[in-house]
């Protein structure tokens, strides 16, 4: 298919961009979990504008988790048909378990963690017996999607009308959600709020794949804009106020829902205008963002572990100045580091293993 007719379907352009979001929502998350706001609400109106963004970028970071989940609900439609159910497993977690690991072997070290500890924490026990934020929640949260996945896409292949059969998924899960909401763990509801954004990538994978002459007019992405400015809209007023629908805990359900379906499109779109337009800046804000998307999943680890240094940091009195940029610097660097050890470690095995088959070959 050529570009002229991927840019005209917003499906085709999400996966075009699939990478270079992933590290936009990479890098809010960031910023949600690293950075403290420079600017005081009470500003003078010159800066209200800044004082807004700021505080919008910093307090609706998590909405980058649901993106992360709508991506992979949709990449995954695309694994499960190259591989067999053992490998597909397989190469989930070899791509998952090595940052993870190495984040657990050094939070080990300097945090005095017991075996206990580790073995807790690593498993996923703790995730689910004690609190999800005890370690990388994402990561374990992640695995278990994973692992219901393939169930989950049998069953879904084989409806008839998919878009209904998605709706009537969100609907149980609302329906479970509403009766388990004053018995289940409040923290749980993390994780549990982000599955219906996780159907919803399966579905938009299906879509790309299936459906390649859909063309978004200008009127899809003017809903796309309007239910994103509802999203951050309804996140103000569940952050600023008491309002709240259907789910309170967990970072509630419906604002990042809206921001997670439309914002990826309007990026993806976005992304496209500026590479056919402004070439070279184009280029450059997709390459920019794809670098931060590929070690996206080490620069989640890293940040989650440095930022429990900013209390510490901030009670010492280094400014906040110092603390956003050179939090954010070291979690980049390290991140990449770990991404460059992770990919030779991968290859280094492999290549040993061809070698030897070779030359037992040979002779």
């Amino acid at each position: 298919m050529n570009e002229h007719n991927i840019s005209k379907n917003g499906f085709l352009l999400l996966s075009k961009y699939r990478t270079a979001i992933m590290g936009f929502a990479a890098l809010w998350i960031l910023f949600f979990h690293v950075w403290q706001p420079l600017i005081p609400v009470s500003s003078n109106r010159f800066v209200n504008f800044f004082v807004l963004f700021e505080h919008f970028s910093t307090n609706f970071g998590y909405s980058g988790v649901d993106i992360f989940f709508l991506l992979s609900g949709a990449g995954l439609t695309y694994a499960i048909k190259k591989e067999s159910i053992p490998v597909f497993y397989a190469r989930r977690l070899l791509k998952v378990l090595p940052p993870f690991l190495l984040l657990a072997v050094l939070r080990s070290v300097f945090q005095n963690w017991t075996i206990l500890d580790f073995v807790c924490n690593v498993s996923g026990y703790s995730f689910y017996a004690v609190h999800i934020f005890t370690f990388l929640w994402f990561v374990t949260a992640i695995i278990t999607l994973y692992f219901f996945f393939p169930l989950y896409y049998r069953i879904f292949s084989k409806a008839k009308n998919k878009l209904i059969f998605t709706c009537c998924v969100i609907l149980v899960w609302m329906l479970i959600t509403f009766l388990v909401r004053n018995i289940m763990r409040s923290d749980l509801f993390a994780f549990t709020n982000r599955i219906p954004i996780f159907v919803v990538g399966i579905y938009v994978g299906y879509v790309s794949q299936n459906y390649k002459e859909i063309v978004f007019k200008k009127w899809v992405y003017l809903l796309l804009l309007i239910v994103l400015s509802l999203g951050l809209y309804l996140a103000y007023l569940y952050n600023y106020t008491s309002f709240h629908i259907f789910v309170t805990q967990g970072n509630t359900f419906l604002p990042p829902f809206l921001i997670a379906i439309s914002l990826p499109f309007l990026l993806a779109k976005l992304l496209d205008i500026l590479e056919n337009r402004i070439s070279t800046l184009g280029k450059i804000i997709n390459v920019t963002l794809s670098f931060f998307g590929a070690m996206s999943l080490e620069l989640y680890c890293f940040q989650d572990w440095l930022d429990m240094y900013t209390p510490y940091l901030q009670y010492y009195g280094v400014p906040k100045t110092v603390i956003n940029f050179s939090l954010i610097l070291i979690s980049i660097a390290a991140a990449w580091a770990s991404a460059k050890l992770i990919k030779l470690f991968s290859q280094e095995i492999p290549d040993r293993i061809k070698n030897k088959k070779m030359k037992e070959k040979a002779t």
